[in-house]
């Protein structure tokens, strides 16, 4: 298309016009994104912007179209363009008439036997580019033209103009500039399987007597981050939340001795010692569904299909992840959210009979989110041998990884300790641009998350299934 119309493309995938203004409301605090081009828009509720060009010089603002009683339709205009009226189209030099009595006029104009501005002719060559028509003439003495030319708009849109007359003329204008199917200039749509169709969350959560300000935080941001993605991606989620060690203070031995208890596991009816676990229950990287201590949820989570994840079906995920995520404070000080990223992922957690079996897809995006305030490193696995672990666990598909971590590091005021965190910002840059960092001790963890919006949207259109 010539650049110069493609300067008034109507961003909103709906019809192109000239002239048209759009008002722009102010974003909400959870900017959702929207489908007009597949992108994240930064916008909540805006469908549309308008962009236009001056005047280049000799020519009026709006160029009429070719033609004695042709013209450009404004939003709010409607042109008759009464029977008769001739058209004369320069492209060999002579003139042509047609008859019309009833067209039907898109944004673009209409679709004429001569050259216009737009680029639809049966003789001319317009700004387009548009191909040769084919027209036949009938037996009985009627005419039938067909012209098709398809050129793209940057807002996607497709114009389809038809037009019949008593003479049984009918035009069909369809975008086409290379002869194949068309594609937008601007980003992937995510509707209509142009995108990812499924997206595997883990969230890794640091279970240690400090981390209560961080799981309200997550717990709060939750709900316009999945808000978010639903309303920009049409893909099937599978969600799990685990913690950073094995089974913390509150083992049996402990609970057997109150004297010796430690105060993290009183809770409600004494749930952290009462409840019957299972070998999952105390499995380093399952998902965690009876989280239990102080400030933890202290009952069964009970997610929808029976898995230790939710899955797409969960009809509440705001709540069974609420549950889910206050995992409490009675882990071991040793917070070790790389180790419980690599056992979440391995073949062994995700195979038959596995604790996490189903969990894992090979050809779905995986968004692993940790989170830790921990100062020390006391971590198995190197960054190093983490991020081989995440490789292979995607057949080696880097480009389906994004990594979200609310760490310690020097980019942010979380420890006073020199090198906090530092092993963890390593694996995170490891992932490049899909890899993004924030701090654990941020009040709130709505911008984190917003900005994490865009990045997961981004990978689900590069990847498509």
């Amino acid at each position: 298309m010539d650049t110069r119309m493609k300067r008034f493309v109507l961003v909103s995938g709906g019809k192109l016009s000239r002239g048209t203004s759009v008002e722009v409301r102010a974003p909400s605090p959870w900017s959702i994104p929207s489908r007009i081009s597949g992108g994240f828009s930064g916008f909540s509720g805006v469908d549309a912007g308008v962009q236009g060009r001056p005047a280049l010089d000799g020519e009026p603002e709006f160029r009429p179209a070719v033609g004695r009683c042709g013209g450009l339709l404004g939003v709010a205009l409607l042109a008759l363009v009464s029977a008769g009226c001739g058209d004369s189209s320069p492209g060999d030099g002579e003139g042509r008439e047609s008859a019309a009595t009833d067209d039907e006029l898109g944004d673009q104009g209409s679709a004429e036997q001569g050259s216009s501005d737009q680029g639809s002719g049966e003789q001319g060559t317009s700004d387009q580019g548009s191909e040769t028509s084919e027209s036949a003439t009938a037996d009985n003495g009627e005419s039938e033209s067909e012209t098709d030319s398809e050129s793209e708009t940057n807002s996607g849109s497709e114009t389809n103009s038809e037009s019949e007359t008593n003479s049984g003329s009918e035009t069909n204008s369809e975008d086409d500039t290379d002869g194949s199917d068309s594609s937008t200039d601007g980003p992937m749509s995510t509707t209509g399987g142009d995108g990812c169709d499924k997206v595997d969350f883990v969230f890794v959560i640091d279970n240690s007597v400090s981390m209560l300000p961080e799981q309200e935080a997550l717990s709060a941001a939750f709900p316009g981050f999945i808000a978010a993605i639903e309303e920009s991606l049409d893909t099937d989620d599978h969600i799990l939340v685990t913690d950073t060690d094995l089974s913390g203070w509150c083992t049996a031995g402990n609970c057997a001795n109150p004297d010796t208890l430690h105060p993290t596991c009183e809770g409600p009816d004494s749930y952290a010692c009462t409840l019957e676990l299972e070998a999952c229950d105390i499995t380093m990287g399952s998902g965690v569904v009876k989280p239990a201590g102080q400030a933890a949820s202290n009952m069964f989570c009970d997610p929808f299909g029976g898995n230790r994840y939710m899955i797409e079906d969960e009809p509440e995920k705001v709540d069974v992840f609420n549950c889910m995520a206050h995992v409490g404070l009675a882990g071991f000080p040793s917070e070790r959210p790389l180790d419980a990223l690599v056992q979440t992922v391995s073949p062994n957690l995700n195979g038959e009979g596995g604790c996490n079996e189903g969990f894992l897809r090979d050809d779905a995006i995986l968004v692993l989110t940790f989170i830790s305030d921990d100062d020390d490193n006391n971590e198995f696995n190197s960054p190093a041998d983490a991020f081989e672990a995440v490789l292979a666990a995607k057949g080696g598909d880097l480009d389906r990884v994004v990594v979200l971590g609310l760490t310690p590091g020097d980019d942010n005021n979380c420890s006073f300790t020199p090198g906090a965190g530092d092993h963890w910002v390593e694996f995170i840059e490891m992932f490049g641009d899909q890899g993004l960092h924030g701090g654990s001790c941020d009040d709130d963890y709505i911008p984190f998350f917003q900005g994490a919006v865009d990045t997961i949207v981004e990978a689900c259109q590069a990847n498509p299934q």
